[in-house]
């Protein structure tokens, strides 16, 4: 499991200057926790986590001498830059299960000659610790057509051990044509354009 190393917060200094000095402020939550624990990360060690890691990812922080099981729960980000602002880590305990999101990656995407048009990138789910996943992989290659991937297809919504917090026919990709994913045409365009005015 990856570990992250961590310090509590100083308070006194605002988020905007911890930024400046290359620390992102970070928080632990739980219900096992009397209150939320605010720590601060170095962001060259947080790049080098979500790197590897996504939402619904777990590993291990270190604050000084003790240690907190967690799972990646959000990550805030200024808009205009991207840059990181805030992470949020739930405490994980052994016998709560806790909500969480497994991520869908499609691989193979340059072998498929057809558009993949995908609905969901990630599904949320509820299960104890010792059963969460972070991801999901679809393999493309070989994908026909007008074939589509629902939840129900996938081996996590055979998994007794995880329950679904969406429906399992909820569709996740489907393959159409490269042509029905192409820009609009001039007409179609002048038509759109004829539809706003007449609506104005």
């Amino acid at each position: 499991m990856d570990v992250l190393k961590a310090e509590y917060r100083d308070q006194t200094i605002k988020a905007k200057q911890l930024r400046r000095k290359g620390l992102i402020p970070c928080s632990i939550y739980g219900i096992t926790l009397d209150e939320s624990v605010l720590i601060q990360i170095p962001l060259a060690d947080l790049n080098r986590f979500l790197n590897r890691k996504m939402k619904g990812s777990t590993l291990v922080i270190e604050v000084g001498d003790k240690k907190y099981n967690v799972l990646y729960k959000n990550i805030s980000r200024e808009p205009a830059s991207q840059q990181i602002e805030h992470l949020e880590f739930q405490h994980l305990v052994a016998d709560e299960a806790i909500n969480s999101v497994v991520q869908v990656v499609l691989i193979n995407k340059e072998k498929n000659p057809n558009m993949v048009q995908q609905h969901i990138e990630e599904i949320p789910y509820n299960a104890l610790p010792s059963h969460l996943i972070e991801k999901v992989t679809i393999d493309l290659e070989g994908m026909e057509l007008g074939a589509s991937v629902k939840i129900e297809d996938l081996d996590i919504a055979k998994n007794e051990h995880i329950k679904l917090l969406i429906p399992e026919d909820t569709m996740i990709l489907n393959v159409v044509e490269a042509s029905r994913m192409a820009a609009p045409t001039e007409d179609e365009e002048d038509e759109a354009d004829d539809e706003v005015e007449t609506e104005e």
